[in-house]
């Protein structure tokens, strides 16, 4: 159980949660942490063992925080930018006592360690709470951490963990009557209780969950016999595996930071959008190409497909086609990230993924480049014929005044938006190429030529390496995320299963993908390019242009859009100026409060009338709501108020400005 919290933890980033909080926030997490252990050491001194118990459970939500966001004092004491404001020694009183009240406290939780799992605990609630003070981690967060309760009989142990705050719980096993609990309880309407039968669909069931997935989980078996050590093994492994994947799935969708639309308003009024050709290619096939490690057995056979069968290729790609003498039909990069902020070494000098595949590329022959509405701006300006863009991940659409089509068959990688565009075009048949999703013998993740990260880094973060079925039914090493890109492409093709739309692997290595069928490349193009629409392919894409009138239509409703917003934003602004003002002249008397209050509802409800504060303002609103429950003192929560209504400030900032610029180029058209 971790109590180091000031010295730097490698925790793993993987969330939009990630923090860099300023002085005085850091500090007034930590302070807090340490007027609650003062107070659970106190509970536990007078013997109240169940206000001991609940003080604890009120630190652990602020301390998974500061591990989960590596959120240290330490950062800020000799920055040598005049932040410190506070003297070192009262962080080393405060530290030193935060450090030893951690030490009791745990000290006073272990001594359940020796004393095996009894059902006789549910008889008492004074065990049952020891018992869980010592299996739920001091950095726990029960809004969104997992509780597996295996072979459970007696409820008392479900009504605990809720009575003590948690949200997320799974029942494996067991007696329990779900129905008879849900209409036998008076549970928090946010409670989420599953029942699994068998533990292999963990890994499925925590993609259920559409918020943040959790970051720490534990399983208690509560039977009368204790489960053996090879299925509490397999217990863990399903659900580690189905954590990376939920939050591979969970990034994606946040990754992106939908806000960032904000920057193209005018880029996607005036550039065409995917959904123009829907279902335009029916009787037509399509091939996807991926960078892995097998395209190099193949893609010579692509030249063969050229003019028949639509061939889109992930930006990563195509320089390895254009090498070999093949330019796709389609370029896709929805990537949310900037190219000229990604960067990989080469001899020994970083180099920018924009100038290694933007600038040092040609793509005077592409006639089609497909980017995101929430790429950077300038993906919108690459030198081809013409650029077209889509909406994956979050789904914005209804929030902006033009019509959007949201594309929703989210899996982590461009090929699935790749994948989702050939779905929406009409396409007949659908193959995959160089989709590995998993490493060759020798190692490498790409094909020759593709120059993408392999650091250690970076394999790292893709997660565990384990053993799956593979493309001629042996076996291939792959890894969590590759694992959770092809389940991707498996729930797809079962949704698609009864859509008549033919769907084949045709990469000829890598990872086995059920509900696809598996043949080579030139089978596929033998068979698919016998039976061609009358309509080429070539005459649908130019001649399915976006008439003037519709763009002006589209740059009118959009104006008013911004001129609106930028009106609430003005609005927000003088809110947010007039609460700031009250807290910081410290009047907390009665009407003072109220007013705050007051002023402050009025911020909240004016940021209901756009998404995009919402969207902006996650982690925000996750640091509010996990401030108010740890520090109750009016003093705290007028201080945690303060820090919500300055990252408020910031954002509408950010937001006016993007308007503001987006109005000028829309009104300069």
């Amino acid at each position: 159980m971790e109590t180091a919290f000031f010295v730097n933890q490698n925790s793993k980033k993987r969330t939009i949660y990630d923090a860099d909080l300023n002085l005085d926030r850091t500090k007034r997490i930590y302070k807090t942490l340490n007027n609650l252990s003062n107070d659970s050491v106190q509970f536990l001194q007078s013997g109240e063992l169940k206000e001991f118990s609940f003080s604890a459970d009120r630190m652990r939500p602020l301390m998974a925080y500061i591990n989960d966001n590596n959120v240290l004092i330490s950062k800020h004491l000799d920055n040598g930018d005049g932040e410190n404001n506070f003297g070192e020694s009262e962080i080393k009183s405060f530290a030193s006592n935060l450090t030893h009240n951690l030490k009791t406290i745990t000290r006073v939780q272990e001594t359940m360690n020796q004393v095996e799992f009894s059902p006789v605990f549910f008889l008492s609630e004074q065990l049952l709470n020891a018992y869980l003070d010592n299996q739920i981690p001091m950095s726990w967060e029960f809004h969104h951490d997992l509780v597996v309760v295996i072979n459970l009989d007696n409820r008392a142990m479900l009504d605990s963990l809720v009575e003590r705050g948690q949200k997320r719980i799974f029942l494996l096993n067991g007696s329990l009557d779900l129905d008879e609990i849900s209409s036998n309880n008076n549970y928090p309407s946010d409670v989420i209780v599953h029942r699994v039968d068998e533990y292999s669909t963990l890994k499925d069931l925590l993609l259920r969950f559409n918020s943040q997935p959790p970051r720490r989980f534990l399983a208690l078996d509560c039977g009368n016999e204790a489960s053996s050590e090879e299925t509490m093994e397999d217990i863990k492994s399903y659900l580690e595996r189905g954590r990376e994947a939920a939050w591979i799935r969970f990034n994606t969708l946040n990754r992106g930071d939908a806000v960032k639309i904000l920057d193209n308003l005018h880029n996607i009024v005036k550039t065409q959008q995917t959904s123009d050709f829907h279902n335009k290619f029916q009787g037509h096939s399509a091939i996807i190409v991926c960078p892995g490690p097998s395209l190099s057995k193949n893609i010579e056979m692509l030249k063969k497909a050229q003019g028949k069968i639509l061939i889109i290729s992930v930006l990563h790609a195509f320089r390895v086609l254009k090498k070999a003498g093949i330019v796709p039909d389609m370029i896709i990069h929805t990537d949310p990230f900037s190219l000229k902020d990604l960067h990989f070494e080469r001899d020994g000098e970083e180099v920018s993924q924009w100038d290694e595949w933007i600038e040092a590329t040609d793509f005077s022959d592409v006639s089609y480049f497909i980017t995101s509405s929430m790429g950077a701006p300038y993906m919108f300006n690459i030198p081809v014929n013409k650029v077209l863009w889509m909406s994956p991940g979050q789904k914005v659409g209804k929030h902006l005044p033009i019509e959007v089509f949201d594309y929703d068959r989210v899996g982590g990688s461009v090929s699935h938006s790749a994948f989702d565009l050939m779905i929406e075009f009409g396409f007949k048949s659908i193959a995959l190429v160089g989709q590995d999703l998993a490493f060759a013998p020798d190692g490498d993740m790409y094909t020759d030529g593709a120059h993408l990260d392999m650091s250690e880094k970076r394999l790292q973060a893709m997660g565990e390496r384990f053993l799956v079925k593979s493309f001629d039914g042996k076996e291939v090493e792959t890894n969590n995320s590759f694992y959770y890109f092809g389940q991707s492409y498996e729930r797809f093709a079962d949704e698609l299963k009864d859509s008549g739309i033919g769907l084949y692997n045709c990469t000829e290595g890598g990872m086995y993908l059920d509900g696809f069928k598996h043949c080579k490349l030139i089978d596929f193009i033998d068979s698919e390019a016998k039976e061609i629409s009358k309509n080429s392919i070539a005459n649908i894409l130019n001649n399915n242009q976006v008439s003037k009138e519709s763009v002006s239509s589209g740059g009118r409703s959009m104006r008013q859009y911004v001129i609106k917003n930028l009106s609430l934003a003005n609005e927000i602004s003088t809110f947010i100026k007039g609460a700031m003002e009250i807290a910081q002249r410290r009047d907390f008397s009665d009407h003072k409060i109220a007013k705050f209050d007051k002023l402050q509802n009025k911020v909240i409800k004016k940021m209901k009338k756009n998404y995009f504060f919402e969207l902006g303002l996650q982690r925000e609103l996750y640091m509010l709501q996990s401030g108010l429950g740890a520090d109750r003192s009016l003093e705290g929560q007028v201080a945690f108020h303060m820090d919500f209504l300055r990252a408020v400030k910031k954002f509408n900032t950010i937001f006016k400005n993007a308007l503001k610029e987006q109005f000028k180029l829309l009104s300069s058209n």
